[in-house]
């Protein structure tokens, strides 16, 4: 009886010794020693191996990022001259200027005027985007500072020998042939335009300031034309010097 109890004792504790190792090996898959258990390890290792390389690509995006700021046509170093704010753009960095400033280059300078900027007879200063320059009339264009021809219509006239060809009339291009005249001795038909006589309007010879003529020039222009005393003087309809 004795030897029986004894003996189902022991069965029962190998019993319990089996289930305990059957449940181990069940569970290995996460960490049991033998290869059976890798297995499981590996898929939930293969999920993280995963992740890890989507963070590690994350991580190579954000420094590509951080590459273009330090590109050329960043904005690293542009002050703008302390006159406004830098822009990064396709075209590289730019300079958004404070009122009264232009960009120029990365650089922002003040706005310029017309002040003291003369164009010639034909032109005209005008301000664009801080910018003083000259803007001149078709047919003429900037040349040191002055507007003027930019061809000579004269070049290609072909004037007779009492004829003179007049490149531009009131800043219009012209290469004209026009007759020759002198009225050189009516005594107030002279050069000196310091009264302002000779722009469009008319003197007659010998009556200074009065009409009409009381003299005859030496070369009088057609009927109805008057002699303008340059330095080749020319006849011109209804301006200068009239004849008797």
């Amino acid at each position: 009886m004795y030897r029986e109890k004894v003996a189902r004792s022991i069965a029962l504790v190998l019993a319990l010794l089996l289930l305990t190792q059957c449940s181990d090996e069940a569970g290995g898959g996460t960490a049991g020693p033998d290869g059976g258990g890798i297995a499981g390890g590996s898929g939930s290792g293969g999920g993280a191996g995963t992740g890890g390389a989507s963070t590690g690509g994350g991580g190579s995006a954000s420094g590509g990022s951080a590459g273009t700021g330090g590109a050329p046509g960043s904005c690293a170093g542009v002050t703008c001259s302390g006159q406004g704010t830098c822009v990064e753009g396709d075209a590289g960095a730019s300079c958004q200027c404070n009122p009264g400033f232009h960009p120029v280059g990365t650089a922002c300078e003040a706005d310029e005027t017309c002040s003291g900027v003369s164009c010639g007879t034909c032109g005209q200063c005008k301000v664009t985007a801080g910018v003083a320059a000259c803007e001149c009339p078709k047919d003429y264009q900037v040349v040191n500072g002055k507007c003027q021809l930019a061809t000579d219509p004269c070049a290609s006239a072909n004037c007779a020998a009492d004829e003179a060809c007049v490149p531009e009339a009131h800043c219009q291009a012209l290469g004209a042939c026009v007759k020759k005249c002198d009225c050189s001795n009516c005594g107030n038909c002279g050069p000196d335009n310091s009264d302002g006589k000779w722009d469009d309007m008319q003197e007659y010879c010998g009556n200074p300031k009065a009409q009409p003529a009381t003299k005859a020039c030496t070369k009088p222009c057609p009927a109805g034309q008057g002699c303008l005393p340059f330095a080749t003087p020319i006849c011109w309809p209804m301006e200068g010097c009239l004849s008797l």
